[in-house]
């Protein structure tokens, strides 16, 4: 299974959708950057959750990634 079929099974499970639905009607560009969009929002709820922590459990639990997926300006 290529990556945009994980993706697309990613977007689909978030949207309701099939993912063949996805991988025959989306562009690449746009399957991207709605998979980043879900997997930050899951990122950063975990970054959080980390965050609110007590400090002594804080240190126990391995520190989540704040973005899962970065973007960047076009320069």
């Amino acid at each position: 299974m290529d990556i945009y079929t994980q993706f697309a099974l990613y977007v689909a499970k978030k949207l309701n959708l099939r993912p063949a639905e996805i991988l025959d009607e989306w562009s690449v560009p746009e399957l991207l950057v709605t998979y980043g969009y879900y997997a930050n929002e899951e990122a950063q709820r975990n970054f959080e959750d980390w965050k609110s922590l007590d400090p002594k459990q804080r240190m126990k639990v391995q520190r989540p990634k704040e973005y899962a997926v970065y973007f960047r300006g076009v320069m």
